[in-house]
């Protein structure tokens, strides 16, 4: 059986993941790198946080195509306790300074660009706290490749989403300033921010089924645990690929005339966690989310709950029913030729139990932590 241990130092929470973090209200301060966890915080502080770049370039949908994206030394997550730089490519200030002129291949000419970056720090409260830092030295030896970093900075204590702000200048042309908002930019969520709550997430890794505490360590008896599970690891639970999701065939279209086409069904996944605390069971209902923050921006969803640990819990089961069900929707499909079956049919075509080793009434163990 799978155990998750640690030791009263190095522990995180991270349910902020589940909820996008609220509006900016509140004051906004320049942060204080020492608001960073230390290691001596038991039960409250990410274990192993990491390094990672932020680093400007095209993320699927940001309103203009880029943003900022995270590389992490630990995982794809960004924590809190963290130490960042943000890495700035010369054509993106030249493409915004003028976007209607071509970028000179003149490397002497666009080393004269330079930007400062505002993150700011999100808190699960809503108020914010910022660190501003200015790009150093540009990197690199032709005009195209040309980027710039910027000093390194420790994601503060509390944060559950960093939001970007960018100010372009340029020394051969002292007027030139443009300032891009928060609006240019995708928020990146945070993991650790609402200690001493954490985060179970269970996915996959090359296909391979893989469960986390993601701030590192158990969960913390007397606070709550978000649950993550993701629509990838519920296909290979379900061998999707081996589910007929054939339901009639319509007419196309082509260089030679009328063909008929197959037509498949999209599955929608239903999933409940059988959750055990110190051998007392209950059901956790996972509700899907589209735009979950432990998930790429586009594309993929989450099922996600919540459990509160009792403070005198010392042990946590947990195992996972997955269905799924083919749906059914000709709508798309103006030339139906052939329906296998009625017009927004919900047919249940798998039913899994995801279970530790595979093996029924061997459940996910996890043991709790105090805090």
């Amino acid at each position: 059986m799978i155990k998750v241990r640690v030791s009263r130092a190095g522990l995180v929470t991270a349910s902020g993941l589940f909820a996008l973090s609220a509006s900016m209200t509140g004051c906004a301060a320049e942060a204080d790198e020492s608001e960073g966890t230390t290691e001596s915080e038991s039960g409250l502080t990410v274990q192993n946080p990491g390094t990672g770049v932020f680093e400007l370039t095209w993320a699927y949908g940001a309103p203009s195509g880029y943003s900022f994206t995270a590389t992490n030394s630990v995982d794809e997550y960004v924590r809190v306790g963290e130490s960042m730089t943000f890495k700035i490519p010369a054509s993106y200030l030249w493409q915004r300074a003028y976007p209607n002129d071509p970028m000179p291949s003149d490397v002497v000419r666009m080393k004269k660009l330079s930007a400062k970056v505002k993150a700011v720090f999100v808190k699960a409260s809503g108020a914010t706290s910022t660190k501003t830092l200015a790009t150093g030295a540009w990197q690199g030896g032709q005009a195209w490749e040309l980027w710039a970093p910027t000093a390194s900075f420790t994601v503060p204590k509390g944060t559950v989403g960093v939001r970007f702000e960018l100010v372009i200048a340029d020394a051969q042309v002292p007027a030139t300033s443009v300032s891009l908002g928060q609006a240019e930019f995708l928020e990146v969520p945070v993991v650790g921010g609402k200690l001493p709550a954490k985060t179970a997430l269970f996915d996959t890794d090359y296909g391979k089924l893989r469960q986390r505490v993601l701030e590192g360590g158990s969960p913390v008896a007397g606070a709550s645990l978000a649950i993550g599970y993701t629509d990838w690891r519920a296909a290979t639970v379900v061998d999707s690929m081996k589910i007929d999701r054939h339901i009639g065939t319509a007419t196309s279209f082509g260089r030679f005339g009328a063909v008929e086409v197959p037509v498949y069904g999209e599955l929608e996944y239903e999933i409940t966690a059988s959750a055990g605390v110190d051998g007392a069971f209950q059901d956790v209902s996972l509700a899907a989310n589209a735009k979950s923050r432990l998930m790429p921006p586009a594309g993929r969803t989450a099922y996600e709950g919540s459990l509160a640990l009792p403070k005198a819990a010392k042990k946590l089961e947990l195992a996972f029913h997955v269905k799924a069900y083919l749906v059914v929707d000709y709508s798309r499909y103006p030339n139906m030729k052939w329906q296998k079956y009625a017009q927004g049919q919900r047919i249940l075509v798998a039913d899994r139990w995801d279970n530790e080793n595979g093996q029924a009434f061997d459940n996910y163990d996890l043991v709790t932590e105090k805090r």
